[in-house]
């Protein structure tokens, strides 16, 4: 074989390589590219999937505060209307004995072995009158009002030229009423004699 003939192969051999080395480069590159594109692709649907994920949480945890918060109320309205209802109850055995009470300090002439009884007796009788007061518990003394159904029963009425609508004249029996914010609960309405202008 000649030497012009050897250099020639050479030479291609050379340029065979190269090329093939230029292929296996750009096919390393095309598969890198291809690789990242993967890899971006992945790590996208990862992301998006810890997103949702995120929404779920974020959406479970909105609806658990909500119905604790919904339960909180629930449970304080339940317990103030416990409340309520105990302290009513209470407070209506009460009343027959502070009307006693108050009778027995109505007297007019007293005597003086009588007067340190009747003090006692108007001292526990206030005393009560305080405790039902801080439990917002009113005394319904309705006298010179205008009448009102709804926290007083008319026992009697009259007509009269002093008034100019339904008005209390006498109370003959005081009401007692639960006061809570706005409301008003009649525990025991105020009997009372009810004047009427004249026709």
């Amino acid at each position: 074989m000649s030497e012009e003939i050897k250099e020639t192969m050479e030479d291609q051999r050379t340029d065979t390589s190269e090329v093939d080395q230029k292929i296996e480069q750009e096919a390393g590159n095309f598969l890198a590219e291809e690789s990242k594109d993967e890899q971006i692709q992945a790590l996208e649907q990862a992301v998006e999937k810890f997103r949702k994920e995120s929404e779920e949480f974020k959406d479970s945890w909105t609806r658990e505060r909500a119905e604790f918060q919904n339960y909180k109320r629930r449970i304080q309205n339940e317990f103030a209307v416990i409340k309520r209802e105990a302290v009513k109850g209470i407070a209506t055995s009460l009343l027959n004995p502070l009307d006693n009470m108050e009778r027995v300090t109505a007297v007019d002439k007293v005597s003086d072995e009588m007067k340190p009884f009747l003090d006692g007796v108007m001292m526990i009788y206030k005393e009560i009158q305080g405790i039902l007061e801080k439990e917002s518990i009113k005394r319904i003394v309705p006298d010179g009002e205008p009448f009102d159904p709804s926290f007083m029963e008319a026992i009697a009425s009259e007509e009269s030229e002093e008034v100019k609508e339904e008005t209390v004249m006498e109370v003959y029996q005081a009401g007692y009423a639960f006061e809570e914010n706005d409301n008003r609960f009649v525990l025991r309405p105020a009997r009372v004699r009810v004047g009427k202008p004249k026709a």
